[in-house]
């Protein structure tokens, strides 16, 4: 009797954590997770599904940290499965990208205002025209080609950008952008490439992962903020810088999402 008590109010605290209201955070790898993981305060360890999922605190808040996964398909399934088992007050998306924008040197800091996915869409006569994704929430309405960030995850993390102290690299205080960034199956390191989607899209950073969780979190409602910390150029070079400044970059995405736990207020 004793041990079947004991049994299920093991479950009734998992079943109350997994329920509780929690700011989502995640990450595509593992270093772009650790030094959160470190960090985080009466750690749980949860798996569904095949994902783990890491619940306590974190300046005061109640979140659930993870890993994504690299690229669209895994970063999509792990939100799915996040949203299935967690209730999700808002989502911050950290981690590395490649800078696209011709100033913009490793380990600077790319706030998105807007996400858009590149490689969705036809390509005809040589010509690729980008698509915008489809809602299956609202019965498979068009989305905008450029989903928006939420103004208020937006707002806080503009502020920060102005008092935060971040880790220098190469000797360079890292500089802070505010735009797009562009979301696609492709490590790019390419300068062609670089400034096709540069000029095409007005995109800042590109990496593998964020418009497909902006589009889960647009169909469910849920605010979210994607922070890039730059560990390349994505040019010929972006392989070498990303092995190189990956952990610096991986630092400064972590203190940029403290920052904004310790800032923003849940509604």
């Amino acid at each position: 009797m004793a041990l079947k008590k004991s049994l299920f109010l093991i479950v009734f605290f998992i079943v109350c954590s997994l329920q509780a209201q929690r700011i989502a955070i995640m990450g595509a790898m593992d270093e772009e997770i650790e030094l959160l993981k470190e960090a985080l305060k009466n750690k749980k360890e949860v798996n569904k599904n095949g994902v783990t999922f890491y619940i306590g605190k974190l300046k005061k808040k109640k979140v659930v940290l993870l890993k994504s996964g690299i690229g669209k398909v895994n970063a999509a399934y792990s939100t799915a499965i996040l949203m299935a088992n967690f209730k999700i007050e808002a989502l911050v998306f950290t981690g590395v990208a490649g800078g696209l924008h011709p100033d913009i040197l490793p380990g600077d800091i790319v706030i998105a205002d807007k996400m858009v996915q590149y490689d969705f869409g036809q390509l005809q006569d040589g010509t690729f025209n980008t698509w915008p994704t489809r809602n299956l929430v609202k019965n498979n309405e068009k989305n905008t080609l450029y989903l928006n960030v939420d103004a208020d995850l937006l707002e806080a993390s503009k502020m920060l950008s102005n008092s935060i102290n971040l880790k220098p690299v190469n000797g360079n205080s890292p500089k802070f952008y505010i735009g797009t960034i562009a979301t696609g199956d492709t490590f790019v390191s390419d300068a062609i490439k670089a400034k096709e989607l540069y000029t095409n899209f007005n995109a800042l950073a590109t990496e593998m992962e964020g418009a497909a969780v902006a589009q889960l979190c647009s169909m469910q409602q849920i605010p979210y903020v994607i922070i890039r910390s730059c560990s390349d150029n994505a040019n010929t070079n972006a392989h070498t810088d990303y092995f190189k400044f990956v952990k610096i970059a991986a630092v400064n995405s972590a203190k940029m999402v403290l920052g904004i736990l310790e800032n923003y207020e849940l509604k």
